[in-house]
């Protein structure tokens, strides 16, 4: 169902008070108050997760100051994702998932409506606690990628003709497939991380054959979109956000190039390039917050504790208590019900590795750990282990979990200010910025702008009334943000 602007039961009134609605699943800003004619092969203004190359900033103009009500220009439903909109001239992508069908829709960002829609059977079962679409579609403006958990990767055209497949899937990851795919030159880019057999792929985007794949040992699962340095001399590389270490590998041949270690046990987080430094937030509670036990000694010491049986393993009967009884899935990377000297390893590694916010200056060559990261913050008050920041208003902006956004020096990493951001509720969207503005959305609906500046201020807080878990997308002078009934396209309605 579309509910067009002004009409229905959401459509603005001239006398509504604002619901600021600062997107946390799909958020797309749309030009509605023109009318726009564009063809194949446009440029996109979003054109992946969090924007071009996972910024998180656009350049649009007249953005609004509140995501309230009077500001909705149309909503659309759509079937249930975590997946955020991607736009490229008037058409938006985004994907879904009902009953054992997973979509991929096109919307015309003008007035919401649906252009096409099409669908691939899957078992419909649940990915952990995960959506069964939660990567983000990638477009060129000729093309569309998406990349669902149970199938892998699939291209249409703009006009929603398929184009190729490419079963990759599906992941050995506890929640599923949230890595979006990107786009560089002739190459779409997919993360593969999973705590087993993890590796980096680039596929032809033409046909979608295989270009080049590195294997990533010793690393497990995580959820952290790449992003794309073009250093000024030299191949571009693929910066990689993963557990235990963030790494660059040449676009070219996906040859690993340099690496630095202390990032977390488990990452979300997309890796933020401003010229030739970058900013990574790889930050991840223990797993002893979580119930488990945190676990010292060697693995020799722990068989002859708990090894009954005598074969080399632990098993869960061998070992109960509800905390790692509760966590064993992200235990036991071979999924065998067993514990051997690889999970013992990784059990340890989830109460130590805990990563931090990184100020990182790019390239080297090797293992740059001691020479390359310009500063890091670790303490938990000012991170959260799901967001990506953004660099905007001279400022790097974190938020976490209840609300509290915090502005950092992007130059030493020290705190310019911390302030919570309305009510508290949890925050699984990222924040995005255009126009010098922030724009927030929690899990609940709220809805929040703020200036972007290291000093900043709230301009609105609104609640929409419905569940988001997706980042918000901005283009032309609209923003978009997706709960898990609809999308919703915000702009400045207000007269001159």
């Amino acid at each position: 169902m579309r509910t067009a602007r002004g009409t229905g039961p959401n459509a603005p009134t001239p006398h509504d008070a604002c619901t600021d609605f600062a997107m946390l699943a799909l958020l797309c800003i749309l030009p509605v108050s023109l009318s726009v004619v564009v063809s194949n092969g446009d440029t996109p203004e979003w054109g992946g997760f969090r924007g071009n190359n996972g910024c998180g900033v656009a350049t649009a103009k007249r953005l609004p100051d509140s995501l309230g009500e009077e500001n909705i220009a149309w909503r659309t439903e759509l079937p249930a994702g975590y997946s955020s909109p991607t736009i490229a001239g008037e058409r938006l992508f985004l994907t879904g998932a009902a009953d054992t069908k997973l979509s991929t829709l096109c919307l015309s960002r003008e007035t919401g409506e649906l252009l096409w829609k099409q669908e691939l059977d899957f078992d419909g079962k649940r990915p952990g606690q995960n959506s069964p679409a939660a990567p983000s579609p990638v477009t060129d403006g000729e093309r569309v990628y998406a990349l669902f958990h149970a199938l892998g990767m699939v291209c249409y055209d703009v006009a929603g003709k398929e184009l190729w497949r490419n079963p990759i899937g599906s992941f050995d990851i506890p929640h599923g497939m949230s890595t979006s795919p990107l786009l560089h030159d002739d190459l779409v880019i997919v993360l593969v991380d999973q705590d087993q057999d993890s590796y980096l792929l680039a596929l032809d985007k033409a046909t979608g054959k295989e270009r080049w794949k590195t294997k990533r040992p010793g690393v497990t699962h995580t959820y952290s979109t790449p992003a794309i340095w073009e250093p000024a001399e030299g191949p571009a590389q693929v910066v990689v956000s993963g557990s235990f270490e963030i790494a660059g590998y040449s676009v070219e041949d996906g040859s690993k190039t340099w690496w630095i270690g202390g990032s977390s046990w488990q990452t979300k987080a997309v890796p933020v390039i401003s010229g030739d430094t970058c900013f990574v937030n790889a930050y991840m509670p223990a797993s002893t917050e979580f119930g488990v036990p945190k676990v010292g000694g060697t693995f020799e010491e722990a068989l002859d504790e708990r090894d009954e049986d005598g074969d080399g393993k632990i098993s869960r009967a061998e070992w109960p208590g509800d905390g790692i009884q509760m966590l064993w899935f992200l235990i036991d990377l071979d999924s065998d019900d067993m514990l051997d000297a690889t999970d013992f390893a990784h059990l340890q590694a989830t109460g130590t590795a805990l990563g931090g916010l990184f100020g990182i200056r790019l390239g080297g060559q090797g293992d740059v750990s001691a020479s390359n990261i310009l500063w890091k913050y670790d303490s938990r008050r000012g991170l959260s282990d799901v967001t990506t920041p953004v660099l905007a208003g001279g400022a790097l902006f974190v938020i976490r979990e209840g609300g509290l956004l915090t502005a950092f020096d992007p130059a030493t990493g020290e705190i310019a200010k911390q302030e919570r951001i309305g009510e508290s509720d949890n925050y699984y969207a990222s924040p995005i910025a255009g126009d010098g503005k922030l724009f927030t959305a929690s899990q609940n609906g709220l809805l929040g702008v703020v200036t972007a500046q290291a000093d900043f201020e709230v301009l609105s807080v609104h609640d929409l009334g419905e569940i988001v878990w997706s980042t918000p997308a901005i283009a032309g002078g609209q923003v978009f943000v997706r709960t898990q009934a609809a999308l919703y396209c915000f702009e400045d309605l207000s007269e001159g």
